[in-house]
């Protein structure tokens, strides 16, 4: 079921310059999308850049609000199984339980028009609780393990 909602070219451009490959003093990090206040159209809410403080995924996902739903496209760093450092970008729908059944809805059938729109088909997370999209259940998303 698709919501109507419109992908804003904003969020497009920020998931490309998410997904560059240039160097990370100049990447962004991570963007949090939110709907527009009229539910129209998917807008950037927040932008992270490499080197920001409360850049690291954990405090990323801890600033996700108890209460309404947001999506967020992350540059995620781990080691993989060779123990090489890599990154892979991850797509996130945060939906907490405490979300009004409306937005929740909303999101749901908006999951599939953003990935879509930035051609999105691996490393997509989903959840109702932090548990669900914590760096454990990211680093099992990619295969890798923690670079601490």
């Amino acid at each position: 079921m698709a919501s109507g909602i419109k992908i804003s070219d904003e969020v497009k451009e920020l998931y490309s310059k998410i997904c560059m490959t240039s160097s990370k003093q100049t990447k962004q990090k991570y963007g949090i999308f939110k709907f527009s206040p009229d539910n129209k159209m998917l807008i950037v809410e927040k932008v992270g850049s490499y080197g920001d403080p409360d850049s690291d995924y954990d405090s990323v996902i801890s600033s996700l609000p108890p209460n309404d739903v947001r999506y967020l496209a992350f540059d995620f760093d781990f080691v993989n199984k060779d123990g090489t450092k890599k990154s892979e970008m991850l797509l996130i729908s945060w939906h907490p339980d405490n979300a009004p059944i409306r937005q929740k809805m909303v999101c749901a059938s908006t999951f599939n028009a953003l990935k879509a729109a930035l051609s999105v088909s691996k490393n997509i997370l989903e959840g109702d609780s932090y548990g669900e999209v914590d760096s454990k259940a990211a680093l099992e998303k990619v295969g890798g393990k923690s670079l601490c």
